[in-house]
């Protein structure tokens, strides 16, 4: 059997652990920059707070309803994320983390599955504070479906096991096309011109014909849907096809420099992630923009450059040299950019890199180089060590880069800052009238 523990709301309630104030009340949280709202606690959600929904259209509104709105924390939840997946390794052998908030992973059908459900959901509540949902059922498409079922039924407590044909056909009657895992609303059309308009015609229809219609995928929806596995657990996860590093800053800058500080920056953090998963990169792309919600009489600018290297590379100075090139190739004066990123891809393991003829550098003095940097980083903070081309990315407080992105209401990162980390005082309280202390 197959599970899938999906942390409900998952930024809003990784806020609502560490600040009890926020229990109970409306909590939205934004993208980078403060542009849009990526998440709603349950109360927000109920009070129609839109998923997407641009702050400045929606700060009124969320004024009006007393909503506590606060800047992303992706370090934060990514924490909570890799502690929530650790539980789920105490359960199973076989996990496979989907998304920052969504886990898949096998259960022996010999265990009493819906206690085992209970138990990971107490486990998650009691020592991380999250609210998790959990579907269990014999493939991941009918997983996927448990777990919605678990969360539009409060009476199952959180908990879905689709053991039993019967138990498969009430969950599907009581869902739309749209709301099955893989189903989109273009897959839902031509599903109904075919003559398929529910979950259980989808199950029951000719897996042929919907080979036919929607390829591959369609045809493993239907099997899936009839309890066979056709989609495997991805134990090992595939490597990266690019890496993208980006940001919209948070005012706009005509000022080169500016740029190039960015663009050095977002090198070396791409560079990093590179190396983390010991992978090069044979290609790199720069992109530079304006501001596409500026007033209509304002000129747009938008350009990319890309560059190909005759050897892969993972040294940060090679990646942040090469995207500083196709800045020059880029960069027009006169317009207010708003938006940049480093784009590496043509990615490739580093133990099968092809050599190069007329190839100079030395790779184990740069390999020997990074592996420092990157355990000094670690041990330090990300900019501990730095190339001279990149801006600091601690600051001092009150003080922001022109080109960094708005952050203005972000949480603390609670646990993985040490000058950050929660502080509880105890107060010395007076014994009742009567008593000495006793000493």
């Amino acid at each position: 059997m197959i599970a899938l523990a999906d942390a409900n709301n998952f930024y809003a309630s990784c806020e609502q652990v560490f600040n009890p104030a926020l229990r109970g009340k409306p909590v939205v949280v934004l993208s980078n920059n403060d542009g849009v709202i990526v998440a709603r606690s349950a109360e927000a959600r109920a009070l129609g707070v839109k998923m997407a929904q641009p702050y400045f259209e929606a700060r009124s509104m969320l004024a009006r309803i007393g909503a506590r709105v606060l800047s992303s924390n992706y370090t934060l939840y990514d924490d909570m994320s890799n502690r929530l997946i650790e539980i789920y390794r105490m359960h199973s052998a076989e996990v496979e983390p989907y998304s920052i908030d969504e886990c898949f992973m096998r259960l022996d059908e010999s265990r009493p599955l819906e206690a085992l459900g209970r138990r990971i959901r107490g486990m998650a509540a009691q020592w991380l504070g999250l609210p998790i949902s959990v579907g269990i059922a014999a493939t991941k498409t009918l997983a996927k479906l448990a777990n919605r079922v678990a969360k539009r039924t409060p009476e199952r407590g959180g908990v879905c096991v689709l053991a039993g044909a019967r138990d498969v056909e009430d969950a599907l009657r009581s869902v739309g096309l749209t709301d099955l895992w893989g189903v989109s609303s273009g897959y839902r059309k031509r599903l109904e011109a075919m003559g398929v308009s529910t979950p259980l015609e989808l199950r029951d229809a000719d897996e042929h014909r919907v080979l036919a219609r929607l390829g591959v995928v369609g045809q493993r929806i239907v099997l899936e849907l009839r309890g066979i596995p056709c989609i495997g657990l991805e134990l090992t996860p595939p490597d990266k096809q690019n890496i993208c590093c980006s940001r919209s800053f948070g005012e706009e800058t005509i000022r080169k420099d500016d740029l190039h500080r960015a663009l050095a920056t977002f090198a070396s953090l791409a560079a990093a992630k590179l190396r983390r998963q010991d992978l090069a990169t044979g290609a790199i792309t720069v992109f530079i923009g304006t501001n596409i919600h500026a007033p209509p009489q304002v000129p747009q600018y938008h350009a990319s450059h890309g560059v190909g290297l005759a050897v892969p590379a993972y040294d940060t100075r090679e990646i942040a040299q090469a995207a500083l090139h196709c800045l020059e190739r880029v960069y027009r004066a006169g317009h207010r950019y708003k938006k940049a990123g480093v784009m590496l891809h043509r990615l490739c393991r580093r133990e099968r890199m092809q050599a190069g003829l007329f190839d100079g550098r030395d790779h184990a003095r740069s390999r020997r180089l990074m592996r420092l940097m990157d355990d000094v980083n670690r041990e330090w903070g990300d900019d501990a060590l730095r190339i001279g081309s990149a801006a600091a990315l601690r600051l001092t407080p009150g003080r922001t880069m022109q080109w960094q992105g708005k952050s203005d209401s972000r949480s603390p990162r609670y646990t993985t800052k040490w000058n950050e980390l929660p502080k509880a005082k105890a107060r010395a309280q007076k014994p009742p009238t009567g008593l000495e202390p006793v000493t």
